[in-house]
């Protein structure tokens, strides 16, 4: 039985279930095979080892598609830094280990091919000129795949905090792919927001943690020269997600292909 209402976001509701367990449920216009996709990317995100709440089962209610998750006492991380910014440095050493943890394992599962995605959202984009396209895609030619998991929306806010654990959560953009192209998705995002935000000291802060999160990514090694030629790729793609505010950002950052 559905408890107290936890929290309310874009595709879904979150409430009280049992005793030490959420259940998410989605607005009516999500199907239930939307709702079954996720419960198969938890699964996987799962059994992968990364940590992550774990998920049950799922569920019908009240006519809406639910999922039943692990109950977590904390906040996102990015309640963490805006609430002591001199804790940054910190927490973005946490959030590095964690995405390296993810990129550790080759996964063999049923999920979206990155190379398959980032190249469709590339070609279908009304904005990039197609001499544009084709320099990114003859780049993107030249990277080998890896069959890592990669969760392609990774940044404080979709890491569930508390004493010292952290958890990924919101899967539903991830993919099987390069895991340097997820670590240059974090940075296109970070860069992206601090960019286009009008607050100097939020600029900065978001500025700030990015740089000590990719520092403390590649402490143990990375290839940092495949990390860049992602950018201009990964920028291009995420045009496809129709940011008014960001189209300027990721159309410089997609250019920059012209000087690798």
């Amino acid at each position: 039985m559905a408890g107290q209402l936890i929290a309310r976001g874009r595709t879904a509701e979150v409430y009280a279930w049992e005793t030490d367990k959420v259940v998410k449920v989605y607005f009516p216009d999500f199907s239930a095979e939307f709702a079954a996709y996720e419960a198969k990317v938890a699964t996987v995100a799962q059994e992968s080892g990364v940590p992550c709440p774990r998920f049950y089962e799922q569920v019908e209610f009240e006519g809406r598609p639910g999922l039943v998750y692990e109950r977590i006492q904390g906040v996102p991380m990015s309640q963490l830094v805006f609430k002591g910014p001199w804790r940054s440095p910190s927490l973005a050493k946490r959030m590095a280990a964690l995405h390296l943890q993810m990129h550790q394992p080759s996964i063999e599962a049923d999920l979206p091919n990155q190379r398959e995605k980032y190249t469709r959202r590339i070609e279908a984009s009304d904005i990039l000129p197609a001499a544009l396209k084709t320099r990114l895609l003859e780049a993107y030619a030249k990277i080998p795949d890896e069959s890592r998991l990669c969760h392609g929306d990774f940044h404080p806010e979709n890491i569930l905090s508390n004493a010292g654990e952290d958890l990924a959560i919101d899967w539903v953009d991830v993919s099987l792919g390069h895991p340097l192209a997820d670590v240059a998705r974090t940075t296109i995002l970070l860069k992206g927001m601090a960019a286009t935000v009008p607050i100097p000291p939020v600029r900065w802060l978001v500025n700030w943690f990015h740089d000590h999160y990719l520092r403390a990514y590649f402490a143990t090694g990375g290839d940092q020269t495949t990390y860049r030629a992602f950018l201009p790729i990964v920028a291009a793609a995420r045009l496809a997600e129709g940011i008014p505010e960001l189209q300027g950002f990721l159309l410089k950052q997609a250019e920059a292909v012209y000087q690798a």
